[in-house]
């Protein structure tokens, strides 16, 4: 009964892992506005994101009558390269944290609004204020540019279900702890139990890595892009969120060999002296 009860809060301690990491890192990264900020700031210097943002800013400024459309190409060419270079800037990453900042406080507001945007009127004037002289007209950045990310109501819901991402964590990280201890407490052999444990956290980091890649992909194709912006945004946020959460796995799998082998020398020590 004794072994049983081992083997049973060892399963519970690697279940429990398996759902909760996905968990801590939604909490870390997405629930948390710092987190999120810090997470998403890395996309302000990659060039596929200026382009789309330089595209967009043409197309609105056009729409509201501040720029000619017969200069939307060479405005957007202008604004692409102005984006490429104020990206080392401090000023350029700040006006997108800024912009990313006030959409998770809106999208993680009691309730949630209906049309999630993001309003990256920050990043407009900081860019329009540098491509005046690249183009025969002087431009006026309007207050506010705002981009729909979110107006799907599922994805509203899905949005919501993020918020309690924290206290899930937690709760499931108590319970991996609580049944790794029950495992090696009640374990015969402790060292057979702490070697499987580790053994079984490298299966988890395996399981977890070959799934987020559907994962991801997954959750592209099922949501949706009210522009071609809102788009670039999505897809680079799920990669580098795919590529966060493969690092994590990567510590855990080395962690977990680690706690495999000390498992393993413990019971060749324990063969020796027995």
């Amino acid at each position: 009964m004794r072994s049983l009860l081992s083997v049973m809060g060892g399963a519970v301690a690697l279940v429990a892992l398996l759902v909760t990491l996905p968990l801590l890192w939604i909490s870390t990264h997405v629930a948390n506005e710092d987190g999120y900020v810090a997470f998403s700031s890395t996309l302000a210097t990659d060039n596929e994101l200026q382009g789309a943002f330089a595209a967009y800013l043409s197309d609105e400024l056009t729409a509201q009558g501040l720029l000619p459309s017969a200069l939307r190409s060479t405005a957007t060419a202008a604004l692409t390269e102005v984006a490429g270079g104020a990206s080392n800037q401090p000023g350029f990453v700040d006006a997108w944290e800024q912009t990313q900042r006030s959409f998770h406080r809106s999208a993680f507001a009691d309730p949630t609004p209906r049309v999630l945007a993001v309003d990256i009127g920050p990043m407009a004037a900081f860019v329009v204020k540098r491509v005046t002289d690249q183009l025969p007209v002087t431009l006026s950045s309007p207050d506010s540019v705002v981009v729909p990310v979110v107006s799907d109501a599922q994805e509203r819901r899905s949005v919501e279900r993020l918020k309690g991402a924290g206290r899930l964590s937690l709760m499931g990280a108590a319970m991996a702890l609580a049944g790794a201890l029950v495992c090696v407490v009640l374990a015969r052999r402790k060292s057979v139990a702490v070697g499987g444990l580790g053994a079984g956290a490298v299966v988890v980091a395996g399981l977890l890595w070959i799934s987020s890649g559907p994962a991801a992909q997954e959750l592209l194709d099922h949501t949706a892009a009210p522009s071609a912006f809102a788009r670039t945004v999505q897809k680079l946020l799920v990669d580098r969120a795919a590529d966060s959460l493969s690092a994590w796995l990567v510590v855990l799998a080395v962690i977990g060999a680690l706690v495999a082998l000390v498992g393993a020398v413990g019971r060749m020590a324990a063969g020796r002296t027995g």
